[in-house]
C-alpha cells in the first residue's frame, strides 16, 4: 500500500482545541494534584513515580528531556496528561534505555545456565525476552529450566518477567514443544510459547503428505496439526506465527518481528479520546497531528521505535458501533492510516502489542481486543485483525476467545481464516 508522504514544512505543535482542555481539569487530592484521566496507582506500583509525586510535574519533565522546544514540550506533556498518547512503563523508567522486549538468539555452544545469566541482564530491567529455540538441539529442557529460573526470581524483579519461546514446526521436537503446557498451570510459567508455520504445512495437511523434519525423520503433517489444535483447545497454547523465515524471532508478546538483538521500543494512542461527545465525530485532524507529535518523540528517544494503539473498543461503546461492522472498521482503517501518514514520515513502524499495564493507567480499554466477547464472533475478531493487519509493519498481538461450546472445527477455521487474510499469527483463548 502506498501512502502519500507528508512534507515535514507542514508540522505544527499539536494544539489542544477547547473540548480536549476540557478533559485535561485537575483536582486537589491530600498533598497532589492528581490527572482525573490517568490512573496513577499504575505508575507508583512499577515504581516509576512516587505515591506523592505529581503527575503533571512528571509528565512536563519527560516532555523537556524530549523537546528542547518549549512548544514541542509543551504540547507532548498536554497530550501525555490528557491520556491522548503514551510511552512505555520501559521509557517513563528511563528514557536513555526504552526498551519494553528484545529479540534474542541464544549460543547453542553454550548451556541453559549461561544462557539464563545472559537474559537476567533484560529480565532484570523489566525487558521481555523473545526467543527462537530452533537452533538448540533440547529447547524443552532450556524452556522449562529457564521458566523455573525466572519465575522463582519473579519477587525480586521490578515487574514480572515475560518472554515467548518460538520454536518452528519442523524441529525435531515440535510434538514435546506442542504439548509442553497441556496440564501446565497458568502461574507456573511466564514464557508464552508459539510455532513458527510456513506457508507450506496447511497444503501438506490437506494432502496428506509427511512433514519432513530437521533431522531427517517423517511425521504426517496432519498428526502435527490435530496435536496442535488439540492443546491450543485445552490451554490456549501454543499459539501460531505464520513465517517461512527458520530464524523468525519477535518481541515477547509477538506483536512485532526483530532482527537479532532488536528491541522493541514503543509508545501507543488511545483512540477512544479523539471522539468529540458533543459533534458526535471523530477527530482524525486532531489525531494526526497527536501521532505527529509522538512519532517525533518517540524518533528522539528511540529511532527504531514503533508505534500502537489501545482503547478502541471504548471508542466503539461511544460512537454506539458493534465490534466488527462495516461502520467499526472503517473507522479503525481510517484511524490507523492517519497514523500511518504521519509515523512513516520519522522511520517510525506500526504494530498492535498488547496494552495492559498502559491501558490501566489511560483508564480505557486494550489494544483491539472486544471487551465482552459475548457479542463478537470469531469472524468479527479475525475481519478486525485483517482490517488492521493492512495498515502494520508488524503484527497483532491479539487472542482470539473460544467460545464454551467451541468445536475443533471452529479452531481449525480461525487458524485458517488468519492464514488467508495475511494475518501475521493467531492465539486462541480457551473458555475459563
Amino acid at each position: 500500500m502506498l501512502i502519500t508522504p507528508i512534507t515535514k514544512t507542514n508540522i505544527q505543535p499539536t494544539k489542544l482545541q477547547s473540548h480536549h482542555l476540557a478533559q485535561i481539569q485537575t483536582r486537589e487530592d491530600g498533598f497532589v494534584f492528581e490527572n482525573q484521566n490517568i490512573n496513577k496507582k499504575v505508575l507508583i506500583e512499577r515504581k516509576i513515580i512516587k505515591e506523592n509525586q505529581n503527575i503533571n510535574s512528571f509528565y512536563d519533565s519527560i516532555s523537556t528531556h524530549i523537546f528542547p522546544d518549549s512548544k514541542l514540550a509543551h504540547s507532548f506533556s498536554k497530550l501525555l496528561q490528557g491520556g491522548y498518547i503514551a510511552l512505555s512503563t520501559s521509557a517513563y523508567s528511563d528514557l536513555s534505555n526504552p526498551k519494553s522486549a528484545i529479540a534474542l538468539k541464544l549460543d547453542s555452544t553454550k548451556n541453559v545456565v549461561h544462557h539464563c545469566c545472559t537474559l537476567e541482564n533484560y529480565i532484570s530491567k523489566g525487558i521481555g525476552i523473545g526467543i527462537n529455540y530452533s537452533n538448540l538441539k533440547n529447547p524443552i529442557e532450556e524452556i522449562i529450566y529457564t521458566n523455573n529460573y525466572f519465575k522463582k526470581r519473579e519477587p525480586h524483579l521490578r515487574r514480572p518477567p515475560a518472554g515467548i519461546g518460538l520454536l518452528n514446526i519442523t524441529h525435531p521436537k515440535i510434538m514435546d514443544f506442542i504439548a509442553l503446557k497441556d496440564n501446565a498451570n497458568y502461574n507456573d510459567w511466564c514464557f508464552n510459547l508459539s510455532v513458527v508455520m510456513d506457508d507450506n504445512f496447511l497444503t501438506k495437511v490437506d494432502t496428506n503428505q509427511d512433514l519432513i523434519l530437521d533431522d531427517g525423520t517423517k511425521i504426517k503433517a496432519s498428526e502435527v496439526y490435530s496435536k496442535l489444535i488439540d492443546s491450543m483447545r485445552k490451554k490456549g497454547e501454543p499459539g501460531i506465527i505464520f513465517s517461512n523465515e527458520k530464524d523468525f524471532i519477535c518481541d515477547s508478546c509477538a506483536a512485532s518481528q526483530l532482527k537479532e538483538n532488536e528491541a522493541l521500543n514503543l509508545a501507543q494512542i488511545n483512540l477512544s479520546k479523539f471522539y468529540n461527545k458533543e459533534s458526535k465525530t471523530f477527530d482524525y485532524a486532531f489525531l494526526s497531528q497527536s501521532a505527529n507529535t509522538l512519532t517525533m518523540a518517540l524518533r528522539r528517544i528511540a529511532p527504531d521505535g514503533f508505534i500502537s494503539i489501545l482503547g478502541y473498543q471504548d471508542l466503539l461503546n461511544q460512537m454506539g458501533l458493534n465490534y466488527g461492522s462495516k461502520e467499526a472498521l472503517e473507522v479503525l482503517e481510517k484511524a490507523l492510516l492517519t497514523i500511518k501518514e504521519q509515523s512513516q514520515i520519522e522511520g517510525i513502524r506500526m504494530c498492535i502489542s498488547p496494552s495492559g499495564a498502559t491501558s490501566r493507567i489511560l483508564k480505557t480499554t486494550p489494544s483491539i481486543e472486544p471487551i465482552n466477547n459475548t457479542y463478537a464472533t470469531y469472524w468479527d475478531e479475525i475481519d478486525t485483525m485483517a482490517a488492521a493487519q493492512k495498515y502494520l509493519d508488524g503484527g497483532i498481538s491479539k487472542t482470539i476467545n473460544l467460545k464454551p461450546n467451541h468445536t475443533t472445527q471452529d479452531v481449525d477455521l480461525i487458524i485458517r481464516s488468519c492464514f488467508q487474510q495475511g494475518i501475521k499469527g493467531v492465539t486462541v483463548f480457551p473458555p475459563q
